[in-house]
């Protein structure tokens, strides 16, 4: 799966109610067959803006940074593996506050609380 499509279908999974309490921006860098690409995801109060980062610095510093092939993250969207493994195992890169990367779960991941 492509990184766009991973966006596209956080886009989709995105649970406002669980982000109703939320006020954190995150960068997302998604690593695939076309090369690394990056979204600032701004998520404040039940609302949630990715914006696509085109090389450089983005405007805003992200609170939390996710690094990850988009391979893994297919397998972590997909349940097949946890988050927490991915980290533990260095798949996944975290930068920053690991409470929130893990508020994530709820506001994307729904039942599946298991990822962290």
């Amino acid at each position: 799966m492509s990184a766009e499509k991973i966006i596209e279908e956080f886009k989709k999974r995105f649970n406002p109610q669980a982000a109703k309490d939320v006020s954190a921006t995150f960068m997302f860098s998604v690593k695939g067959d076309s090369g690394a690409k990056q979204w600032l995801t701004k998520i404040n109060n039940g609302t949630c803006e990715f914006i696509e980062v085109n090389g450089g610095q983005p405007a805003v510093q992200p609170d939390c940074t996710i690094s990850v092939n988009a391979d893994d993250l297919e397998m972590i969207m997909s349940g097949r593996m946890s988050a927490m493994t991915a980290a533990l195992s260095g798949v996944l890169s975290i930068d920053g506050e690991l409470g929130l990367a893990m508020q994530l779960v709820p506001i994307f991941f729904g039942q599946q609380a298991s990822l962290f």
